[in-house]
This record gives structure tokens, C-alpha cells and sequence, in this order.
């Protein structure tokens, strides 16, 4: 399914989508305050979130999945743009420390080939962020009807793709508690909310954001045991 990048445009320029921008940035940056020269990539339609790397990096890559179609963008000689396919990106192995996964994860239909790409291109101790629709928050029907989501998801299932997959969890936050609205005075007094992210409140945030960990060893120990195995096997035939 080819995703509309327009209906993307459309929700950013407004005054809910600039509220969401703030919020989320404010989250991502609690889980990662500073990048210390570090090389990062955004997957997704993350261009609005270019606040978060102000400074202090090497370069930022940002990688627009094919189905959202082609889109120009250029800030300076540290950032790159690229069209690509999520399960075979153009990045060379152990050639990233941070990946932002964002308006991407909601839109994948293989979530485990993805893992291990984005796994490949990871430096040994590199991270991965990913911001996902809640399943049980008050934004899942906006996400499925106004930005065309193909899935919503729980903490749990974000931890375990991520444990699944060679990535330790690190940490977790939530946010946007207050249903999408229309109305100026209406999100100005929900925004209160954002403070309330405690036990209760989390189940019903409209956004997860995860950050998980790549766990170097574990495929490596997977392969030894396939490989001992293989030659086990030769030596008795």
C-alpha cells in the first residue's frame, strides 16, 4: 500500500500536528540528551523532527521508505536524503549508532526483517529509538483513519519484537494523553496531561516511544551453534 505523503504535510503544518512535534521531541530527547559526534539515521517520515539534532553529531541520514513516494529535502552538507526499502536499506554494516524510527513502524508488514536490517547497519553498541501508535490510546482510530496506520501496538509487543530480534530494551516513555482535537484552547489545556505519565495514564497515551539497545552477541552465539552443528554433521556423514 502506498502511503499518502501529503496527509503527513497536511497534520504537521497544523496547530495539533506542531503541539505533537513538541511533545514527542521533548521525549525522544529524555531518552537520548545528547548524540556525542555520533553518526545517526531517521527512517519514516521524520523530518519533522529535525529539532532534536541540533548539534553535536556527524551526520544524519534520512531514509523516506518507497511507498511514501519521492521527497526533497536538504538542510547542508551533514544531512543526506534517500528513497529506500525498509528490508534492504543502503547503509553499510555497522555504519550508524542511532536510529530514529518514526511514522514508519505503524506502516511495515514485516517487522522482524526490518529488525535485523536495522540490527546490520547498527554500530556494536549503536541504539534504536521507535515511535509506535498505542493499541489501547485515545490515538488509534487517528492513526488508522487520517494517516492510514496499518497497525497500532502495546508495550509488550514493542519489547518483544525488539527482544526477538537482537535488541536489548533500554527504556520506554509515553505521551500524548489527550484525545486528537481541532480546538486551540482545548490542546493548549490537554497538554497539562503530559506531566500525568504515570502506571494509569500510560495505558492509554496515544504514542510509545522505545529505546532499545543492539545486542551484539546474540546472533553471533545463534551462528556458532548453526555452524557446529553443520560440522557435526558433515564429520558423522
Amino acid at each position: 500500500m502506498k502511503i499518502n505523503i501529503e496527509n503527513f504535510k497536511i497534520f504537521y503544518s497544523s496547530f495539533l500536528g506542531k503541539s505533537v512535534i513538541q511533545i514527542i521531541s521533548k521525549k525522544i530527547f529524555l531518552l537520548w540528551p545528547d548524540f556525542n559526534n555520533s553518526r545517526n539515521a531517521v527512517i519514516g517520515y521524520g523530518f519533522p523532527f529535525l529539532g532534536i539534532f541540533k548539534s553535536n553529531f556527524q551526520r544524519i541520514f534520512f531514509l523516506v521508505p518507497k511507498k511514501f513516494g519521492l521527497l526533497n529535502f536538504f538542510l547542508d552538507e551533514k544531512n543526506l536524503t534517500v528513497s529506500v526499502n525498509e528490508q534492504n536499506l543502503p547503509l553499510d554494516d555497522l555504519s550508524i549508532d542511532r536510529l530514529l524510527v518514526v511514522n514508519c513502524f505503524e506502516y511495515l508488514y514485516d517487522h522482524k526483517k526490518f529488525l535485523r536490517e536495522s540490527w546490520r547497519i547498527l554500530e556494536k553498541d549503536g541504539e534504536i529509538i521507535i515511535v509506535a501508535p498505542n493499541t489501547l490510546g485515545f490515538w488509534r482510530f487517528f492513526y488508522k483513519k487520517k494517516l492510514n496506520s496499518l497497525k497500532t501496538f502495546t508495550p509488550y509487543e514493542l519489547n518483544l519484537l525488539l527482544s526477538n530480534n537482537f535488541f536489548t530494551f533500554v527504556d520506554i516513555e509515553y505521551c500524548l494523553f489527550f484525545p486528537p482535537s481541532k480546538s486551540r484552547f482545548f490542546i493548549n489545556k490537554l497538554k497539562l496531561f503530559e506531566f500525568l505519565n504515570n502506571s494509569l495514564t500510560k495505558y492509554f497515551s496515544g504514542v510509545i516511544i522505545i529505546r532499545g539497545k543492539k545486542n551484539y552477541l546474540a546472533p553471533v552465539t545463534n551462528d556458532k551453534k548453526i555452524i557446529n552443528q553443520k560440522i557435526k554433521g558433515d564429520i558423522k556423514a
